[in-house]
């Protein structure tokens, strides 16, 4: 009897079954260093840093790590990145769930605040210990990080094609949104001045003053 199947001979589905069994444990090593590696920086910092600290909290030698990332900035670099996506992904479906031009900055905005607060490993990372990884050309499988900042850019370009933001550069209004929301995650972050608890409100408030700002 044959040993061929609808998947091939029975040594090519072996082969293929042993790949993909290595190309998901290559995943789950990716991911175990990703974790630690966010584990670690939010205790030690970027000083006290280390891939040997990384290989030791998974259990690995560090080269393992090497298999995977070229050096300690490259592996901070993608911590940062996974950050960018998920950033990017919350902004995107602030903007889907706002109407008018008003509306989506302020969901936005929030949206900008509530991931630098749940995610401030992330964030220092992105934009605050190592800002230049904005600036670094990205690995394969991953968009530009400025695209994260697109939603903001389209809300805006788009509100002056409707007439809802008096006719400015569109560069302007990116540029004081971002150094509002950015101001006041920076601040939570560096000083315990301004708790989490209250900077949404401080945010709104802060909204209203540029709302009002628009009107003749």
């Amino acid at each position: 009897m044959s040993d061929v199947g609808v998947g091939g001979t029975r040594q090519e589905r072996l082969r293929r079954n042993s790949a993909e069994r290595r190309a998901r444990q290559r995943l789950d090593l990716r991911r175990a260093i990703l974790g630690a590696a966010t584990d670690l920086f939010a205790r030690e910092g970027y000083e006290g840093f280390s891939l040997r600290q990384v290989a030791e909290a998974i259990g690995y030698s560090p080269t393992a790590i090497y298999l995977h990332f070229t050096d300690k900035d490259d592996l901070l670099h993608h911590v940062a990145l996974e950050g960018f996506r998920s950033f990017g992904d919350e902004l995107q479906r602030a903007f889907d769930g706002a109407g008018d031009t008003l509306e989506r900055l302020r969901a936005v905005g929030l949206a900008y605040l509530r991931f630098g607060v749940s995610h401030p490993v992330h964030y220092r990372l992105m934009f605050m210990v190592r800002g230049e990884f904005l600036e670094r050309p990205n690995p394969p499988g991953y968009g530009s990080v400025i695209d994260a900042f697109g939603v903001l850019e389209r809300t805006v370009t788009e509100g002056l094609a409707r007439g809802e933001l008096p006719p400015r550069p569109a560069e302007v209004y990116t540029s004081f949104l971002w150094a509002h929301v950015h101001g006041l995650v920076s601040l939570h972050l560096a000083t315990p001045h301004f708790p989490a608890e209250g900077l949404e409100a401080l945010f709104l408030a802060h909204m209203e003053v540029f709302a009002r700002g628009l009107r003749p």
